[in-house]
C-alpha cells in the first residue's frame, strides 16, 4: 500500500503525522461535551385502565388481554409488558429505535379505541401516554413546610420556681395539612403558573375533604350487596341531572335537577340497592 511505502521511505514524516494525530485527539477529547442527563427519548407508550372493584383476574381477562391482542399487530412493536392488579391494569409498549413515535402513538390510540367498546360497563376510559425521559422531569421541586417561627415575645419568663420555668416560651401552633393545602393550591400554585417560562405546575400531597362510609360486612352478606354496587349508586345519586329546555314566545329556560348532597348526613337516606320491593338505604348497610 502507498501508506506503508511512504512511511518506510519517510520515517520522520510518519512520526510527525502520528504525533499530530495524538495531539489533535487530546485536544478534541478536552472539548467533548458531557451531559449528566443527555436528551435521549426511548420509543415507548404506557397504557393505564381502571376497573373499580374488579379482581386482578377480571382486569386481565376483560381489559388487558383485548388490548394486548389489538396493540400487538402494530408495526414496529418490540415488546409488550403488562401488569394486572385490583381495579387497575397497566401496560408498557416498547417500539424499535427507528419507529416514528407520532404515528406509533396514533396507532396505539386507534387500536385501544377499537376494543374499548367491548369493555365492561364499570371500566374507565384508558389513559395513553408516551414514555418520558429524565429531561421531562420538573426543573424545580418545591416543598411547602409549616414550621414554628420561634418563641413568643408577649411575656417575659418568670423568675424562680420550677413550675413556671417554661411559661415564657410562646405556644408554637404549626399549620395543619388542610391549611397547607388551602395555602399551596390557590395561592402558591397560581402565582407560579404566571411566572414566565413555567409550562406546568403539579401539586402533590394535598389534603382534600372527603366523606368516609363504613360498611357493615354482616349486613352486606345478608342483603347480597357488594361495595362496588354501593359506590356506583352513590355516584349516580350525588349528581346534578339536566332535564331539558323549556321554551315559550319570549325566552328559553334550561331545567336541571340538583341532586348533589349538601349535608353529609343526607347520605344515610340515599337508596343504594333494591331487593324486590325493599329499598335499601346507606343507613341500612353502614
Amino acid at each position: 500500500m502507498w501508506i506503508t511505502r511512504v512511511s518506510i521511505n519517510n520515517p520522520v514524516f510518519a512520526v510527525m503525522v502520528m504525533v499530530a494525530l495524538c495531539v489533535l485527539g487530546l485536544f478534541s477529547y478536552g472539548k467533548l461535551g458531557v451531559e449528566q442527563m443527555p436528551d435521549i427519548s426511548f420509543p415507548g407508550a404506557s397504557i393505564e385502565v381502571r376497573y373499580p372493584g374488579a379482581s386482578p383476574e377480571a382486569v386481565e381477562r376483560e381489559l388487558i388481554k383485548p388490548i394486548e391482542e389489538s396493540v400487538n399487530s402494530i408495526a414496529g412493536v418490540k415488546r409488550i409488558t403488562s401488569r394486572s392488579g385490583e381495579g387497575l391494569g397497566t401496560m408498557s409498549v416498547q417500539f424499535g429505535l427507528d419507529a416514528d413515535m407520532g404515528q406509533a402513538m396514533q396507532a396505539v390510540r386507534d387500536r385501544v379505541a377499537a376494543v374499548q367498546a367491548g369493555f365492561p360497563r364499570g371500566a374507565r376510559q384508558p389513559t395513553i401516554a408516551c414514555w418520558n425521559n429524565d429531561n421531562s422531569e420538573p426543573v424545580v421541586t418545591l416543598a411547602l413546610v409549616a414550621r414554628c417561627a420561634g418563641p413568643s415575645q408577649a411575656a417575659d419568663p418568670p423568675r424562680g420556681g420550677a413550675d413556671g420555668a417554661g411559661a415564657g416560651l410562646g405556644a408554637c401552633i404549626p399549620r395543619s395539612p388542610r391549611e397547607l393545602s388551602l395555602l399551596g393550591e390557590p395561592a402558591v400554585a397560581k402565582r407560579l403558573q404566571r411566572v414566565e417560562g413555567v409550562a406546568r405546575v403539579e401539586i402533590q400531597g394535598l389534603t382534600v375533604r372527603e366523606v368516609r362510609v363504613d360498611l357493615d360486612p354482616v349486613r352486606l352478606r345478608a342483603y347480597a350487596v357488594t361495595p362496588a354496587e354501593i359506590s356506583s349508586a352513590l355516584a349516580a345519586a350525588n349528581a346534578d341531572q339536566p332535564v331539558g329546555l323549556v321554551s315559550d314566545r319570549t325566552q328559553d329556560a334550561l331545567l336541571s335537577v340538583e341532586g348533589r348532597v349538601r349535608d353529609p348526613r343526607q347520605f344515610e337516606n340515599l337508596v343504594v340497592a333494591r331487593r324486590g320491593t325493599l329499598n335499601l338505604t346507606l343507613a341500612d348497610l353502614g
